[in-house]
């Protein structure tokens, strides 16, 4: 999985929602750069899904120029509807969004945004019996850890791609995740495990 390259509304700070925010020239970069990550590791999944949103579909076309693989649009995968949040500054409304599940008014209500969620990922998964990319937004990917009943995991950075594997071990979420990144000084392509769903994952034995 991984989530669109920076926007405009990411930049100005404003909720985007369903608001269609396009790609800046930095979040083209990103998704370059992330797509190059994939080219130097040989990493082809079997086909890339996105949401409707032009931020998720530019980023999945970059990404695709390597990868080559059927492409998919499912509306299933955009981030949530943010009803009168949707082009409120942070300052507004980034606690509220960004570290619990609100209902906001004339906004998609999140047992409906997880429904879809699960619905398009278990879409997407379905479709090859192969690894897919999933390129969607950080709204989809802190629902995918509440659908295994997570609290709020971290923030998902822009064009960060995260690799999912089953869990070698048994725990409340299902899944070992890692994620990629470039040393600054080297240009060496590092794989971490990443603890974002893993921590969130903790707190519920606090």
């Amino acid at each position: 999985m991984i989530r669109h390259g920076q926007t405009e509304a990411n930049a100005a700070r404003v909720m985007a929602g369903h608001t269609d925010s396009p790609l800046t020239a930095l979040g083209r970069e990103q998704a370059a750069k992330a797509r190059d990550i994939m080219k130097a590791l040989n990493i082809k999944p079997a086909g890339v899904f996105h949401s409707h949103l032009s931020r998720a579909r530019d980023t999945a076309l970059i990404l695709n120029e390597w990868i080559g693989a059927p492409i998919f649009e499912d509306p299933d995968l955009a981030e949530i509807h943010a009803g009168d949040f949707e082009g409120a500054p942070y300052e507004i409304c980034g606690e509220l969004m960004f570290n619990g599940w609100p209902e906001v008014p004339n906004g998609e209500s999140p047992q409906a945004f997880f429904t879809r969620v699960k619905r398009g990922k278990s879409k997407a998964i379905a479709q090859y019996n192969d690894p897919v990319l999933i390129v969607c937004h950080g709204g989809v990917m802190r629902a995918f850890g509440a659908l295994y009943g997570l609290p709020t995991p971290g923030k998902f950075k822009n064009a960060h791609l995260y690799e999912f594997h089953p869990a070698t071990a048994q725990k409340t979420f299902p899944w070992d995740v890692y994620e990629y990144s470039v040393c600054e000084d080297s240009g060496e392509i590092i794989k971490s495990r990443s603890e974002i769903y893993d921590s969130a994952a903790a707190e519920i034995a606090l």
